[in-house]
C-alpha cells in the first residue's frame, strides 16, 4: 500500500477500523449536537436511522469501508491525512427501500496506522 493513500485505492487497514460507534452516538447521530444535529436529521429524514438505530450504521460502514474506494485524500498535519470514502448505505424502518451514500472521512495517521472515523453525513 502507498502512503500517503491514493484516490481509487482501498483505504489502507479498513479492516482495522475503529471509532465508529463512539462517534456517530457522541455526533454524527446526537440531535443536540450543535455541529451534528444537522447530521442527524439528514440520517433521520433521509435513512430513518436515529440514534436507536446505531448498530445498523455502525455495521454498514464498518462492511462498506472495506469495500468502497478513497475518494479524497487531505492533508491533516500534524495528525496525518484524512481519507474520504462514500459509502451506500440502507435505510431502515419505513425508510428501509432507500439508500443514500454516506461521505465519511477517516484519520490515518501514518503508514501503519488504523483509521479512525472522523465525520459521516448524507451529501445529496
Amino acid at each position: 500500500m502507498s502512503w500517503p493513500p491514493m484516490i481509487g485505492e482501498p483505504l489502507p487497514r479498513a479492516q482495522d477500523a475503529y471509532g465508529i460507534r463512539e462517534k456517530l452516538t457522541a455526533y454524527c447521530l446526537n440531535a443536540e449536537h450543535e455541529v451534528g444535529g444537522p447530521k442527524a436529521r439528514g440520517f433521520a429524514q433521509i435513512l430513518g436511522i436515529t440514534i436507536a438505530q446505531v448498530t445498523h450504521l455502525v455495521q454498514a460502514l464498518h462492511t462498506g469501508v472495506r469495500d468502497a474506494p478513497v475518494t479524497d485524500v487531505r492533508d491533516n498535519t500534524p495528525y496525518g491525512v484524512l481519507c474520504e470514502v462514500r459509502i451506500r448505505v440502507s435505510g431502515v424502518g419505513e425508510r428501509a427501500g432507500r439508500q443514500a451514500l454516506v461521505t465519511t472521512s477517516w484519520e490515518l495517521r501514518d503508514a501503519t496506522a488504523s483509521p479512525r472515523l472522523v465525520t459521516a453525513y448524507i451529501d445529496e
